[in-house]
């Protein structure tokens, strides 16, 4: 932090990040430090996935792994004041099962109780697919949030989504904050929504990789089973694989692991050749909200992860210009 600013300082964080993958917390509170509004430290992060907490360290290398958050004895937890997390999104998610409790991940929420239960830090940020409040997952959502209430938090939710807030991804997922005590009067946590000033194609690299292009023999078979025309485009946009056409707001799909993934970039043609790719790995994390590009970049990849491994990060991580935002809100009116 730059001399001085530290008296501007408005809120002070010691933060637990649970389920961190590659540390979206953290990448948006370092954000906050850095433009003054906040002052933080990451106390420990837990994760079991090897190549994300690769990808964690590789960018935060100082702060320690606590490893499967089911193995962490409390007592011996140092304290804090937020705890953080996404906790697994497959049991509750369309590209999972949706088989809820009953898959042994969809349990792991009680975990997020029995630490926050012994340790009772003040604020707890957490996040989720939309497809957990709706539905035959309707009653595990209730009981999430009466849990929350019983340990003593007065908690808000809302779906809020990636591309109401600068990023064009359709990406909607479910926010919950609470706080031990109760919430200010006129607490709102969704923000102000800002315009759009960027769309899809200013995120795109200049120069993909070929190997990323499907060959015109692929390209007939995707017009064979899809039923639609040449894509003739003014302008990279992307293709909708559920709805089979192309996108023409300038806003891509929902960014997911590469075994779900679906997103493909539609460019112009080129000598009478269709142009239809995958995403390139730097673009994955710029529509994640990270800044890459000539002048530096906000997130380093571990140098022998491939495509597929940090595509997967990507596609289960947060959009920390999102959470960005979010916290900034939430911290303004508390």
């Amino acid at each position: 932090m730059k001399k001085g600013r530290k008296d501007n300082v408005r809120v002070s964080l010691r933060v637990f990040e649970g389920f961190a993958g590659y540390g979206g917390a953290s990448f948006a509170l370092r954000r906050l430090k850095r433009r003054g509004f906040l002052d933080y430290k990451t106390i420990g992060f837990s994760e079991t996935d090897p190549k994300a907490i690769e990808l964690y360290k590789t960018n935060f290398p100082r702060v320690k792994s606590l490893g499967d958050i089911k193995k962490i004895k409390v007592e011996k937890l140092p304290d804090f004041n937020l705890f953080t997390g996404g906790f697994p999104c497959q049991p509750f998610s369309t590209a999972g099962c949706r088989e809820g409790e009953e898959d042994d991940r969809g349990t792991l929420f009680g975990e997020i109780i029995r630490i926050c239960e012994a340790k009772r830090p003040q604020y707890i940020f957490l996040e989720n697919v939309q497809g957990l409040t709706s539905g035959k997952l309707r009653p595990t959502f209730e009981k999430i949030m009466y849990e929350l209430k019983r340990i003593g938090y007065d908690c808000q939710y809302r779906l809020i989504n990636s591309k109401d807030y600068g990023i064009p991804q359709n990406r909607l997922r479910l926010w919950i904050f609470g706080t031990r005590g109760t919430l200010p009067d006129g607490f709102e946590l969704t923000p102000p929504k800002k315009k759009l000033r960027r769309k899809l194609k200013d995120f795109l690299d200049e120069h993909p990789d070929e190997s990323l292009y499907r060959t015109p023999q692929q390209m007939a078979h995707i017009h064979e089973i899809h039923h639609n025309d040449v894509f003739d485009v003014p302008e990279p946009l992307c293709y909708d694989y559920y709805n089979r056409k192309v996108r023409t707001d300038g806003i891509c799909m929902t960014v997911t692991p590469p075994q779900h993934n679906v997103v493909r970039i539609v460019e112009p043609m080129v000598n009478g050749q269709e142009r239809f790719r995958k995403l390139t790995i730097d673009e994955h994390y710029r529509l994640m909200g990270f800044r890459i590009d000539k002048r530096g970049r906000e997130i380093k990849y571990p140098p022998n992860q491939t495509y597929s491994e940090l595509g997967f990060r990507a596609g289960n991580g947060w959009d920390i210009n999102l959470v960005t935002i979010l916290l900034e809100h939430i911290f303004s009116q508390l």
